[in-house]
């Protein structure tokens, strides 16, 4: 027998789970809950241009990456500088609304407001367009640090460290 046939991925273990299923959810982020998210401000990558358009909606302008990827990608094809994103009124809206002051449950009563919309429909509609945005880099999302855990406050540096052990003795004089 050789060593691949010790390993059965199928086969589940002490925790009732198979090898592949823990290695496809090791790196799965925690989620957070729909009333912490509706909490979270959105805001605008300061990087990118935008127009507002007289038709009422806004063409963002997005540049050519420049990581290595990008750089091969422009030896093999033609690339140009940079690409416009145009997005639809109710597109521009949330776009504008995404400043950092408004919350995402703001921009949603907005949303629901204008257009008619119900509550969760608007949330719902909202949540899946601003998650995109996310991937593509075209908004970040600041969270309170009530919301965070321990280890996300000592990651950014709000957690009080508790630990004397870790704490480097001062240096200088001693009276």
């Amino acid at each position: 027998m050789g060593r691949d046939d010790d390993l059965q991925i199928d086969q589940p273990d002490a925790d009732n789970r198979t090898v592949y299923e823990k290695m496809m959810f090791r790196f799965k982020k925690p989620k957070m809950s729909r009333s912490k998210a509706l909490q979270a401000r959105p805001f605008r990558n300061p990087s990118l241009e935008y127009e507002e358009l007289d038709s009422g909606e806004v063409r963002v302008i997005l540049p050519r990456r420049r990581d290595v990827v990008g750089k091969l990608l422009t030896i093999l094809f033609y690339v140009p500088e940079s690409r416009p994103v145009n997005l639809d009124v109710v597109g521009a809206k949330v776009w504008l609304m995404s400043d950092g002051t408004n919350t995402v449950d703001d921009i949603a009563a907005a949303l629901e407001d204008e257009h008619k919309l119900h509550r969760r429909e608007a949330e719902v509609s909202l949540t899946e367009f601003l998650k995109m945005l996310g991937k593509r880099n075209m908004v970040a999302f600041a969270v309170p640090t009530e919301f965070l855990g321990e280890d996300e406050k000592k990651a950014i540096g709000e957690a009080p460290d508790d630990d004397p052990k870790d704490k480097k003795p001062r240096k200088g004089k001693k009276k």
